[in-house]
């Protein structure tokens, strides 16, 4: 498994990073990084998880910081979105919270638990 994330990161479809805590390095979840369209778009998608019981400490808001100043910094992404599901209000706060903008709300945008979901869209680009 880690050598097909390495060989799409290698290709730039995407990039999957651990969360460690700096105490102690233990995984608290995952960011990932997936490029949408490069060219003259240069946008990109954000993902993250973090585990349950490490949820609300703070973790996530620092993650998706890091991973955003990542994908803008040194991938050289222009616009990264965050595709959330209606019914995660968490991570709405955490999109919100990493200065993230509501663009809109996608009808039967992603195919989750055999049926098609709506999902917000939140966004950040570099201006």
């Amino acid at each position: 498994m880690v050598e097909k994330f390495e060989e799409m990161a290698e290709k730039d479809d995407l990039y999957v990073l651990g969360i460690f805590r700096k105490s102690d390095d233990k995984h608290l979840g995952k960011i990932d990084l997936s490029t949408i369209m490069r060219e003259e778009f240069q946008w990109g998608m954000l993902g993250y998880r973090i585990h349950n019981q490490f949820r609300n400490q703070g973790y996530g808001a620092e993650a998706v910081a890091e991973g955003l100043n990542l994908a803008f910094e040194r991938l050289g992404y222009h616009r990264m979105e965050a595709h959330i599901n209606l019914d995660n209000p968490a991570s709405i706060r955490l999109a919100e919270k990493a200065g993230m903008i509501y663009e809109c709300t996608r009808k039967g945008f992603i195919y989750e638990d055999k049926e098609w979901t709506d999902n917000h869209v939140y966004y950040l680009n570099t201006e």
